[in-house]
């Protein structure tokens, strides 16, 4: 895998070993999900289902990590 900023190279990992459960715990319950087709995703319920049917996404065009350390905001690149 590329270099990436480590939050992004983390959840990126965790996503390609389909590691659900460590996934929920590094987002945010109000994390915002935004996909490449612009469909916003809220809490990390409904960001797995999505990703538990899709690609792993490749890194995104914008991110936001909280104070905690987990993720709260994702925007995939569009196109």
């Amino acid at each position: 895998m590329a270099e990436f900023v480590p939050a992004v190279g983390n959840i990126l990992s965790l996503i390609e070993r389909r590691d659900w459960d460590r996934l929920e715990a590094s987002l945010s319950p109000d994390v915002v999900w935004v996909t490449a087709v612009e469909e916003r995703l809220h809490g990390p319920a409904e960001v797995i289902a999505a990703l538990r049917e899709d690609p792993v996404p490749g890194p995104p065009a914008f991110h936001e990590v909280g104070e905690d350390g987990r993720l709260t905001h994702w925007v995939d690149k569009m196109g």
